[in-house]
């Protein structure tokens, strides 16, 4: 006893050698996933021959299948700890309306939200709680975690997208009726108080909205192009508005990645099927991230998994 008690004490200087080059490999292994925005994989809704569809895209463009058996997916959105939440639009029998799927990391899909109308669109927040606006209810809601329901703000005309700033302020587009009101992006603070962070110009049609890692404000708009509205630091009140950039067709959905790259989601030629996906730079340089044409796909909403801890043994 004596003998196996003094070997489980002290390890050879080979073992000992052997455990500590795996701790630094696998501390450096952490430092270059959280370094590089490479490592996260971009989730996109949309179609293929089986019908709905969450595509699951490499950093490298390699195309994998993450959920399959839905109906129309739309918007997407990641909590903190991994779980996605997709909105699917059903217009079977004598009635048409979104429900609210969550999807584990390891694919099991559960039913969240339900007696939505069409569309919706959505946010989390840091503390696991899902916001969405319900665009013909003109309404936008607040579910907890556990699935239960609140009313934070209503009275909106179409509020058709919505993104939380890094201190929790949420900002909202409200849309326009043919340009007889013309649209706002609101911002909530987190007792449900609301301003008016900007009027839209008549013309615009808002698609989507997301915040870069400096705090500025990019608006995804129909007609093609990506507004940035630069928020000039700690004591920012309404932003410059600058174009940074276009798609060919229609600009639908954005989102960055955590090296700052811009995806975009241009809907395409209505006249064909297919429709793509780009990347711009933090410079404004745009390329072609991937394209559903050849494949007769169709990509809709785009979202970035969060960046998970990774523990070593």
């Amino acid at each position: 006893m004596k003998t196996k008690l003094t070997e489980t004490q002290f390890t050879t200087a080979p073992d000992f050698a052997s455990r500590l080059f795996s701790r630094i490999t696998c501390v450096g292994a952490v430092i270059l996933i959280c370094a590089t925005a490479s490592a996260q994989n971009l989730f996109v809704s949309g179609s293929d021959a089986r019908g709905g569809t969450i595509f699951k895209f490499t950093w490298d463009a390699k195309q994998g299948i993450f959920a399959t058996g839905l109906t129309a997916p739309l918007d997407l959105a990641f909590d903190s700890t991994g779980n996605l939440f997709v909105v699917d639009y059903d217009c079977g029998g004598v009635f048409c309306g979104a429900k609210i799927y969550k999807i584990t990391p390891s694919g099991g899909r559960a039913m969240f939200a339900s007696r939505l109308n069409y569309p919706s669109y959505l946010a989390t927040d840091n503390s696991g709680n899902l916001f969405v606006a319900d665009y013909n209810k003109d309404i936008i809601y607040k579910y907890k975690p556990d699935g239960s329901r609140a009313t934070l703000a209503s009275g909106l005309h179409h509020p058709i997208a919505m993104a939380f700033d890094s201190v929790g302020n949420l900002f909202v587009v409200d849309n326009s009726i043919s340009n007889i009101y013309q649209g706002s992006i609101y911002e909530y603070k987190a007792d449900g108080s609301r301003a008016v962070f900007a009027v839209l110009d008549p013309s615009d049609r808002p698609a989507d909205l997301a915040f870069d890692s400096m705090g500025n404000l990019y608006m995804a708009d129909l007609g093609g192009n990506i507004y940035k509205y630069d928020l000039g630091g700690v004591l920012r009140r309404q932003g410059i508005r600058t174009t940074f950039g276009s798609v060919p067709h229609s600009a639908e959905s954005l989102v960055f990645d955590n090296a700052g790259n811009l995806f975009v989601v241009d809907a395409g030629d209505p006249n064909l099927k297919g429709n793509a996906i780009y990347k711009f730079t933090q410079q404004g340089a745009r390329s072609a991230f991937v394209s559903g044409n050849a494949l007769r796909e169709t990509f809709s909403h785009v979202a970035f998994e969060p960046m998970l801890p990774v523990c070593c043994q």
